[in-house]
């Protein structure tokens, strides 16, 4: 095949790839979908009667307290504690800008409780009351109040002096006391584990997921989960862990909520989905779109009469930073899970924070536009003795269409001769028909390992380059025709990829060379509405591609001459000389009229013995 040919099977093998992954998420749903059932099937006792049904939080009346808030603050987020269910009303984070307006992001304010509050593991409140205040300060808050099974709730909030990530982390220690005369089951008892709702409106569902880590092994889910196209959608996911729960969280595409245990420990993690109206820099007022809100339960354990249990958690709040994420304590770096070419995408995502520092970083405000462009110089030129080849082998192959031609017209009615005379054609010329192809094979991993790093590089969040884009991760929208968007530089990919296309050596059939042309356009509506950084690295190769052409276009053309080898016969052609010749004396027999191999008369089948 030449190299259009294979160009069609690579696209058709995507699409495969994507179609078992599509069957193996949908097994996977309803995996977890029986799991859930079995779950509740085996609720029997009175302290596992867990219901399926989101519970509305219930407004505590102002005559229980007073509702009141206090800050805790670091030089990059500003968290702020509530005596409202004692926890987490939101993280801000000062270096985040929000995509619109003048807002900066914020965390977990949409969600149903704030984060550390005190529930059932069916999200029921456990808390009657409004906190009090038992001591504050700069680094830390407690809250102290009862709870509805009996226990008195004390939380202590505090700030991480240093570390990984300390300028978006917590330490939260939770003190639940029994004051009756007898043992309290906490085996109900759960934590607000954090929501998350996307950062802004356009914001694709599937970056929104639910995570953890059981003993090591990390697993995730997504909105895909509550949208089951062949039954009902569930209304909520439940999954009971066995073994020991290292951490868990929530996600969009750019920022991320972890809770870990200081003790990890069994447990059931609970997430539901909920319609969030989107405000504050988000989007559009009054725009609905999907959230999660997750549970944690606490060890399942009885407090003893008069005795108190106490239980610490990290948690944070911030930024997925690849960088960050990985300097994290235990397994945290599975959060920035880039797939199947993750290895690749986390080569050129610190390859691109290295080149952005080279050119200055946060004081030049076109450093990460500049970084893309020479990393993608840096991939293309590495590249080049393999384009080169496969340039020559393409323009080899150019001259032999004339000979391809006249045996097609030799044996029309015979395509599997054509191919082996075709065979015999390269063999004879020392051309290898996969030559042109190695420069597609090579850029498809870099492809998608940099479409699956930039999908959540939140370095170059409200980054700009060049003069019209404002954020290298958002589409590059200029105006608004008819209420299509402009975007610039996907065009600009569009028009450089046929330029290319043009130059290169035309290859194969009329039909194939059609196919190949679609090929702009393909990557023209698959670039357009992503951010503008994938763009730009697919027009900066585009270009470089152009120049890489002409240059060798100015290069003596390569003869087509007959290879020493061309009276070897490879493993290939012998086995297809044998299938051939195989046929032939089929076709003789067939001919002659000559009987096949003799066939024995089927013997009649023998009645029962009888007798004595």
């Amino acid at each position: 095949m030449d190299r259009k040919a294979w160009i069609v099977v690579i696209i058709c093998g995507i699409l495969l790839v994507l179609n078992f992954k599509y069957s193996a998420d949908q097994a996977r749903q309803r995996q977890l979908a029986e799991e859930q059932e079995k779950l509740e099937q085996e609720a029997a006792s009175p302290t596992k009667d867990i219901p399926s049904v989101k519970v509305e939080p219930t407004p505590i009346p102002e005559a229980m307290g007073k509702k009141e808030t206090h800050d805790l603050r670091t030089e990059a987020s500003v968290f702020t504690l509530s005596t409202h269910e004692g926890g987490i009303a939101q993280n801000t984070l000062l270096e985040e800008k929000a995509v619109y307006g003048d807002g900066k992001i914020t965390m977990n304010d949409l969600g149903l409780h704030k984060l550390g509050a005190l529930t059932r593991i069916s999200g029921d409140s456990l808390e009657q009351r409004y906190y009090d205040i038992v001591s504050r300060d700069e680094r830390s808050i407690t809250f102290k109040a009862p709870i509805t099974n009996n226990l008195v709730a004390t939380k202590t909030w505090s700030l991480v002096d240093s570390g990984p990530g300390s300028p978006y982390r917590l330490t939260f220690k939770l003190t639940l006391e029994n004051p009756t005369g007898a043992e309290i089951s906490t085996a109900d008892v759960a934590l607000f584990n954090g929501s998350a709702a996307p950062a802004y409106d356009d914001e694709r569902s599937n970056y929104l997921n639910f995570f953890w880590n059981e003993n090591g092994s990390y697993d995730s889910e997504t909105t895909g989960y509550f949208s089951n196209i062949f039954s009902a959608d569930p209304t909520e996911f439940r999954t009971k862990f066995e073994q020991n729960l290292l951490f868990t969280g929530v996600e969009n595409q750019f920022f991320a909520t972890i809770l870990t245990p200081e003790k990890p420990y069994p447990a059931t993690f609970r997430a539901i989905p909920e319609e969030v109206e989107l405000s504050d820099g988000r989007g559009s007022t009054g725009k609905k779109v999907k959230a999660f809100n997750t549970y944690l339960s606490l060890p399942d354990e009885a407090i003893p009469a008069g005795q108190s249990r106490d239980y610490l958690f990290d948690i944070f709040m911030g930024p997925k930073n690849n960088g960050l994420i990985r300097s994290l304590d235990g397994d945290k770096g599975d959060v920035m899970d880039y797939g199947f070419f993750g290895l690749i995408s986390r080569i050129l995502n610190s390859t691109l924070n290295w080149l952005s520092g080279l050119f200055g970083g946060d004081g030049n405000n076109w450093s990460w536009g500049w970084a893309i462009v020479v990393l993608t110089l840096i991939i293309r030129t590495l590249m080049w003795p393999l384009h080169a080849k496969s340039t020559r082998t393409m323009k080899r192959m150019s001259k032999l269409q004339p000979k391809m031609a006249a045996l097609k017209e030799k044996y029309p009615d015979d395509p599997n001769k054509v191919n082996q005379e075709m065979m015999k054609l390269y063999r004879q010329y020392g051309v290898n028909p996969m030559g042109g192809c190695l420069p597609m094979l090579v850029q498809i991993p870099i492809f998608f390992g940099f479409y699956n790093m930039l999908q959540y590089a939140v370095e170059l969040r409200n980054e700009p380059f060049l003069w019209w884009v404002r954020d290298l991760s958002q589409p590059d929208t200029v105006a608004y025709l008819f209420g299509l968007p402009i975007n610039i530089l996907p065009i600009l990919m569009a028009i450089t990829m046929v330029i290319q296309m043009q130059l290169t050596p035309k290859t194969g059939d009329k039909m194939q060379q059609r196919i190949f042309m679609l090929m702009p356009l393909i990557f023209f509506f698959f670039c357009y509405n992503f951010a503008s950084a994938l763009a730009l690295y697919w027009t900066t190769q585009n270009i470089f591609s152009i120049g890489q052409t002409w240059l060798m276009q100015k290069m003596p053309e390569p003869k087509l001459k007959e290879s020493k080898n061309a009276n070897k016969k490879g493993w290939a052609q012998r086995l297809a000389e044998r299938a051939e010749e195989a046929q032939k004396m089929r076709q003789a027999q067939q001919r002659s009229g000559r009987p096949g191999p003799p066939q024995t008369k089927p013997k009649k089948p023998r009645g029962p013995r009888t007798g004595g």
